[in-house]
């Protein structure tokens, strides 16, 4: 139940990041990701890969001036 949630929040928070500074590879990589661990769980690999991918987007988007 915590795990859902979770996936969820992260879920909400990613669209919400998309939708201000725009499309990332990474992004919709690790959304792609996230619906997948939502509809049908996963463990720790997909978990560290979704958070591989956040964290590659986050570069991206500092280096556009989108993210402080």
């Amino acid at each position: 139940m915590v795990y859902t949630r979770a996936l969820e929040e992260a879920y909400t928070m990613v669209r919400g990041v998309e939708l201000s500074c725009g499309r990332v590879a990474e992004l919709e990589e690790a959304l792609r990701v996230i619906e997948e661990l939502m509809e049908r769980g996963g463990g720790a690999e997909e978990l560290e890969y979704a958070g591989a991918l956040l964290r590659q987007a986050g570069d991206v988007l500092r280096l556009r001036g989108c993210l402080d």
